[in-house]
């Protein structure tokens, strides 16, 4: 994020001031609220990343009546494997379970 008014400003001080704005004022517009003889209006420019992070929260926004409309369990999986379990054919290749725990190990060294 980029703050430009012709002053030097700490993002500190205006992160608090809007803070304290949005939760003391209704938002109105800038030419309003300048008095006479005020400065120049404080511009913000948001960066390409900040810009693409509130993009895909929006979107991210969209998904969340499916994930919650989804059930935690998987009922039909479940009882097919508890009655693989049961009946004594539910097999695991221990090749798969190396496989699986080589793959999980380097993709947290990616992250």
């Amino acid at each position: 994020m980029k703050i430009t008014n012709g002053e030097a400003i700490r993002a500190s001080s205006v992160e608090s001031v809007a803070a304290a704005n949005l939760r003391t004022q209704p938002a109105t517009p800038a030419a309003k609220t300048a008095g006479p003889g005020a400065g120049p209006a404080a511009q913000i420019e948001l960066s390409a990343q900040a810009k693409a992070l509130s993009a895909a929260k929006t979107e991210a926004a969209g998904y969340l009546p499916a994930v919650h409309a989804a059930p935690d369990i998987r009922t039909s999986l479940v009882d097919k494997l508890k009655a693989q379990v049961e009946s004594g054919t539910y097999h695991v290749s221990s090749a798969d379970i190396a496989d699986q725990i080589v793959r999980r190990a380097q993709a947290d060294k990616i992250q």
